[in-house]
C-alpha cells in the first residue's frame, strides 16, 4: 500500500472514531427514550385498567360537563376574571360558538358563568312579560326539586335575578350581575345553597333589532363533581417519580398526585457534561413550554388523541430548557366509551444518568481508542521517519571523501520510500561505474598519448635537421610549441590521478600545524621574493590531526597561485586562526580582485584565471592546482573558499579545517 493510502486510512480512522462515538451515543440516547417512553405508556395503561374497574369514580357517559371547585368565592358582577384560569368557559358544542359557559361550586353553592358573544345585544329584564325580541339566557335545570327553568336577562349592567321563561317570579331565589364585554356580555349567577344540580341544558335567544329571533342550544349535560376517592385511588397506584393527572373527554381535570423526580444533581453528572448532553442529545426540535401542573383544564395534543381512544407521547423542554419531560396520555375505557383520560409526566433524570453512565464508559473506550489510534500513527509516524532518516544517511555515506561510491542499502518495501531507494541505489550504480570511467580515463589517454607524441616529437626532430625553406620554420616552432604543451596536459592529467590515488592513501597523523606553516613559511621567502611574506597565528602551539604531506601540497599550489597574481611590490600573507571548533588557513595576496564570472568555478578542475593559461615566469598552467586544494580539504572534511579582501587590495583564499 503506497504512504498516501496509508495516511489517508490513518486520517479516516482517526475522523471516524469521534462520529462513530457520537452516533452510538445519540442512538444509545434514542433507545433509552424510547425504553422510557414504552414504560410509561406501559404503567399508564395498567393504571388505566385499575382506573376503569372503579366506574363510579369516573365521570358519568357523554355528554357530562365538570362541576369545578373554587377556592375562593367570586364576586356576582359578570367579571369572569374572578374565576381564575375557568374565565374562559367550555364552548358548548361545535354548533353555538357564540355561548360560553363553565360551573363550579363554592360552601355547596352552584355558580354558572356564561359568555355571550353577541354584536348587536337587545337588552331588557327577565321579569318581563311575554315573548319579548330582546337577548335572553334560558338554563333548563334538573334539580333534586324537580325541573326548573330560568330566564336570565338584564337592561344594564349590574345585579340581576332570573325569572320563570313567562317572566313571573323563579321557583328559587338566585342572584348574579350582568356585564357587557367587548365582544357581548357575560353573567354570574349563584343558585341557592344546597340546591341539587344533576343535569342542565342552556338555551341563548339572539334579537338582532328587527324583530327576528334566533335560538342556540345545547344537548342536555350531565354535571357531575370529581370524586376526592379518585385522587387517593391515583396516589395509591402512582409509580415514584411520576406525575399524573386524570381529566374528562373535555380536558377538564379531575384529579392530580405525584411529582417529577428533580434534574440530576450536580454529584450525579458533571455540570459540564449535563450542558454537553443537553446539547448534544436534545438537539432535536423539541418545543419548549410552561409545564403548569395545576392546570384546570388539558389542551395538549396527547391528550386530545388520547380522548379518541388513542394513545399517544410527547417530549418537551420545560420554559427554561433545563430538561425533558415525557408525557403519555392513555384513555380510561369502560364499555368501549373514553370516559376519562389519564396523562403520566416523568422527567428524563434517569434517562440522564443511564446516558451518563454509558456515556461515561463510552467515552473511556473513546479515549482509549484514540490512544490506541494515537499510538499506531505515532508509531507509524516514527517507522516512517525512521525510514527517511536511515534513507538520507545512506545518501549521504554513498559516496567516501575520496568520492569512491560505497554500496547502498535497498529497501525491499513495496512503497514510495521502497522506490525511492531502489532508485538511489540504481542511480549510484550509474554514477559508480561512470565515476570509474573517468578515474582510468586519465591514464589511459596518458598511456595511449605517449606513444603518438613521442612520434611527432621524433619527426618534429627529423624536420628539423633538414634544409627547410625559411618560411616553413615557424610552422615547425608552432608545431614543437603544441607538442611540448600536449606533452604538458599528458603530465598532468597523470599527475592528478597521482594525487587523487595519494590522497584516498594518506594517513592521518597528530602534528603541530603551527610549526608546519611556520617552517613552510620561511621555505617560501625566497620564492616569493622580491615579493613581501608575512605569516600571523604561528606564535602558539596548535595541535591538528591530519596528513601534513597534503596540506604542505594545498600551500604549494596557493603560494604559486598567489605568486602568480601578486605584483613584484606586493604582499602574500599566511595566516593561521581558530574560529570554533575550526581552524582556518588563510593565504591572501595583493593585487587584482576575483572576477565575478569565474567565483563558483575556482576550485573545478582545469580552469585557470591566469592570462593565456600562462604564469609570470612563462610557465604554462592547467588550472588543476585550486581543484588540488580542494581535495585535501575535503579529505580532511573541511571545505575551500576564496573572496576579496575587505579593502579591495586583493584575494584570500581560505582552507576551513574542523578540529577533532
Amino acid at each position: 500500500m503506497s504512504l498516501r493510502r496509508q495516511l489517508l486510512l490513518l486520517a479516516l480512522i482517526a475522523l471516524v472514531l469521534p462520529w462513530a462515538a457520537w452516533q452510538a451515543l445519540v442512538q444509545m440516547e434514542s433507545l433509552l427514550r424510547q425504553g422510557q417512553q414504552q414504560a410509561l405508556e406501559a404503567s399508564g395503561e395498567a393504571l388505566a385498567r385499575s382506573l376503569a374497574l372503579r366506574p363510579a369514580l369516573l365521570p358519568p357517559s357523554q355528554p357530562a360537563l365538570p362541576v369545578h371547585a373554587l377556592d375562593v368565592a367570586p364576586r356576582l358582577d359578570g367579571d369572569l376574571a374572578d374565576w381564575g384560569a375557568l374565565a374562559q368557559p367550555l364552548e358548548a358544542d361545535a354548533g353555538t360558538p357564540a355561548l360560553r359557559f363553565a360551573l363550579a361550586h363554592y360552601n355547596d353553592r352552584r355558580l354558572i358563568a356564561i359568555a355571550v358573544d353577541d354584536a348587536t345585544p337587545e337588552r331588557g329584564e327577565a321579569h318581563w312579560p311575554g315573548e319579548l325580541a330582546i337577548d335572553a339566557v334560558l338554563l333548563e335545570l334538573d334539580t333534586s326539586l324537580g325541573p326548573m327553568p330560568l330566564k336570565v336577562a338584564a337592561r344594564a349592567d349590574g345585579p340581576i335575578r332570573a325569572a320563570a321563561p313567562d317572566g313571573s317570579a323563579a321557583t328559587v331565589l338566585t342572584e348574579g350581575g350582568w356585564r357587557a364585554t367587548p365582544t357581548g356580555y357575560a353573567v354570574e349567577l349563584a343558585l341557592p345553597q344546597g340546591l341539587a344540580v344533576n343535569a342542565l341544558r342552556l338555551r341563548h335567544r339572539d334579537a338582532d333589532g328587527s324583530g327576528a329571533v334566533r335560538e342556540s342550544a345545547t344537548a342536555r349535560l350531565r354535571l357531575y363533581r370529581a370524586s376526592p376517592r379518585l385522587q387517593s385511588e391515583l396516589g395509591a397506584l402512582l409509580p415514584d417519580d411520576v406525575r399524573a393527572v386524570v381529566v374528562d373527554a373535555r380536558g377538564w381535570t379531575l384529579a392530580r398526585d405525584g411529582a417529577l423526580r428533580a434534574d440530576a444533581a450536580a454529584d450525579d453528572v458533571l455540570s459540564w457534561r449535563r450542558v454537553l448532553y443537553r446539547w448534544m442529545l436534545d438537539a432535536a426540535a423539541i418545543e419548549a413550554v410552561a409545564l403548569d401542573a395545576t392546570a384546570p383544564r388539558d389542551d395538549r395534543p396527547e391528550r386530545l388523541a388520547a380522548a379518541k381512544g388513542e394513545v399517544e407521547s410527547r417530549w418537551r423542554r420545560d420554559a427554561q430548557g433545563t430538561r425533558l419531560i415525557l408525557s403519555s396520555a392513555v384513555p380510561v375505557r369502560i364499555d368501549g366509551e373514553v370516559r376519562a383520560v389519564l396523562r403520566l409526566e416523568r422527567s428524563n433524570a434517569e434517562a440522564l444518568l443511564l446516558a451518563d453512565r454509558a456515556a461515561a464508559h463510552l467515552l473511556g473506550l473513546t479515549l482509549l481508542a484514540f490512544l490506541a489510534s494515537g499510538g499506531v500513527a505515532f508509531l507509524f509516524a516514527s517507522r516512517l521517519s525512521q525510514r527517511i532518516r536511515r534513507l538520507r544517511d545512506a545518501a549521504e555515506q554513498a559516496l567516501d571523501r575520496s568520492g569512491e561510491v560505497r554500496r547502498f542499502a535497498v529497501s525491499d518495501a513495496r512503497d514510495e520510500i521502497g522506490d525511492l531507494s531502489r532508485s538511489f541505489s540504481q542511480l549510484l550504480e550509474e554514477i559508480a561505474a561512470y565515476t570509474s570511467y573517468l578515474r582510468s580515463l586519465a591514464s589511459k589517454l596518458s598511456h595511449e598519448l605517449h606513444t603518438p607524441l613521442a612520434i611527432v616529437r621524433s619527426s618534429l626532430d627529423n624536420l628539423d635537421l633538414e634544409a627547410l625553406p625559411a618560411d616553413a620554420r615557424p610552422y615547425l616552432a608552432r608545431a614543437r610549441g603544441g607538442v611540448e604543451r600536449m606533452g604538458l596536459l599528458v603530465r598532468t592529467m597523470s599527475e592528478a590521478t597521482r594525487i587523487e590515488h595519494a590522497i584516498g592513501a594518506a594517513e592521518h597523523e597528530p602534528f603541530d600545524l603551527a610549526t608546519l606553516l611556520a617552517g613552510v613559511g620561511e621555505g617560501y621567502r625566497d620564492v616569493l621574493a622580491p615579493r613581501r611574506l608575512r605569516v600571523d597565528g604561528v606564535d602558539s602551539a596548535c595541535p591538528f590531526t591530519g596528513a601534513p604531506e597534503l596540506l604542505v601540497q594545498a600551500l604549494d599550489k596557493l603560494i604559486d597561485n598567489a605568486r602568480g597574481f601578486t605584483p613584484e611590490d606586493g604582499t602574500v600573507g599566511i595566516a593561521l586562526k581558530r574560529s570554533g571548533r575550526e581552524l582556518l588557513i588563510e593565504v591572501s595576496n595583493t593585487g587584482p580582485r576575483l572576477p565575478e564570472a569565474m567565483r563558483h568555478r575556482l576550485f573545478d578542475s582545469l580552469v585557470s584565471m591566469r592570462e593565456r593559461s600562462r604564469g609570470a615566469d612563462g610557465a604554462v598552467h592547467l588550472g588543476f592546482g585550486l581543484h588540488v586544494v580542494k581535495l585535501v580539504a575535503m579529505a580532511h572534511g573541511g571545505s575551500a573558499e576564496a573572496e576579496d579582501l575587505a579593502d579591495g587590495s586583493g584575494v584570500v583564499f581560505r582552507l576551513r579545517l574542523p578540529l577533532r
